[in-house]
């Protein structure tokens, strides 16, 4: 394995920067939680509406695509107007959606709150302008450490949330717990001006734009990212109903999402401190190809609490620590200027593959009764993507290409 740069030497933090890394791990903490652990409602929601779980589940998928859609338009918006102003647009929007879905009673307003106004605030909020803004604040040497810190902002909040959502529901009704979320999104303006950034002058011409957005690598990253997001989405939005349809108890779910989130802590940490001795393309491609395998062992494995657990660990350590490496790529071939816009297209790739992992699996499930196809699916497309980050060999020149 290469090594992408010179190794880390001790450095101060300026104090904006400290305050940056940790607003944004704030940030995702509470936008991430709330996200990953809306599944956790589903089994119960589907009792309480009584829809197909493909009706219930294609919510979810909407979500994720029109969250990849808006996050290189977040992205845009951020460099032109402030980091600021697209995360408290982002936070009400979230936050509105939240209390729709707790209130909604026909298809039509279910969709609307959980697919389109929670999809757009968490699009506007969450790992392209966060990291971005932070990306922007730190030195290189500390940045694809600063990343993976944020990062797993993520993973703790899904941890704290996975046992915060199914309490709540379990005491008050699914319904309530929404409202509880709601409340918890609202947090997110508390800490956003910590992430002010320079309103950057505008973009260059469509030819600059062009040069970025048809180099292979960037092509290959955003290949690789389209199946995270395809196994982040099956995994987060379909677990819970896997473990109800195995006859086994809800706090089995919340258990299992709450380990992924809080052994990925430690792992998308780690992630992001190897990123800055070796070449990330290449940890990317061990990422996946574990995942792969584990999902593959996962398959034969008997479905128990003691399994589930065992799967919940082992996929931890890999969640999200994509997330630094993926960025830090970004950042490290095309420069800081436009990562919130080029990290948003990519993120809009991973966002198609979740759309596709929550809403393919929902319907595969209604075909067939069973999970089986999708596990072998998400095996396959770990290997796919360990394959194509092969390809993407260290820079020659420590120079970033134009953006």
């Amino acid at each position: 394995m290469s090594t992408s740069s010179p190794s880390l030497r001790s450095e101060a933090w300026p104090a904006q920067a400290l305050l940056a890394v940790i607003a944004g791990l704030l940030i995702l903490l509470l936008n991430m939680g709330v996200r990953q652990s809306m599944g956790l409602l589903l089994p119960d929601m589907q009792i309480s509406y009584g829809w197909p779980m493909a009706e219930l589940s294609f919510a979810f998928a909407v979500q994720n695509l029109v969250w990849g859609a808006v996050s290189p338009l977040a992205g845009l918006a951020a460099e032109r107007y402030g980091t600021v102003r697209v995360l408290l647009a982002g936070t009400v929007l979230y936050a509105a959606g939240l209390a729709l879905l707790a209130v909604s009673e026909s298809p039509w307003l279910y969709q609307a709150s959980n697919g389109i106004l929670i999809g757009i605030g968490i699009g506007a909020t969450t790992f392209p302008v966060v990291l971005a803004a932070v990306g922007r604040q730190v030195s290189e040497r500390q940045r694809s450490f600063a990343l993976g810190v944020v990062s797993a902002g993520g993973s703790l909040g899904q941890f704290l949330f996975a046992l915060l959502t199914q309490w709540a529901n379990s005491h008050f009704g699914w319904s309530e717990a929404l409202w509880i979320l709601a409340g918890c999104i609202l947090l997110m303006a508390l800490f956003s001006p910590w992430l002010k950034t320079a309103v950057l002058p505008a973009p260059p011409g469509t030819e600059s734009r062009q040069r970025v957005h048809f180099d292979r690598r960037f092509v290959l990253l955003a290949t690789g990212f389209f199946v995270c997001g395809y196994h982040v989405a099956f995994i987060s939005v379909h677990l819970p109903n896997l473990v109800a349809v195995c006859g086994l108890t809800p706090d089995i779910a919340a258990n299992s999402l709450a380990l992924i989130g809080l052994i990925n802590v430690a792992g998308t940490i780690f992630a992001g401190w190897l990123g800055g001795r070796y070449h990330k393309p290449y940890l990317l491609s061990w990422i996946y190809g574990l995942r792969g395998a584990i999902v593959l062992a996962f398959i034969w494995l008997p479905k128990t609490a003691d399994s589930f657990y065992l799967f919940s660990a082992v996929m931890g350590v890999l969640w999200l620590s994509t997330v630094p490496l993926t960025s830090g790529t970004l950042a490290q071939f095309f420069g800081t200027a436009r990562l919130a816009s080029l990290f948003g297209l990519v993120m809009f790739s991973h966002q198609i593959g979740a759309f596709f992992g929550a809403w393919i699996s929902g319907w595969l499930f209604d075909q067939t009764g069973n999970y089986d196809a999708v596990w072998l699916i998400s095996a396959l497309l770990g290997f796919l993507a360990a394959a194509v980050h092969l390809p993407i060999k260290p820079a020659r020149s420590a120079q970033p290409v134009p953006a």
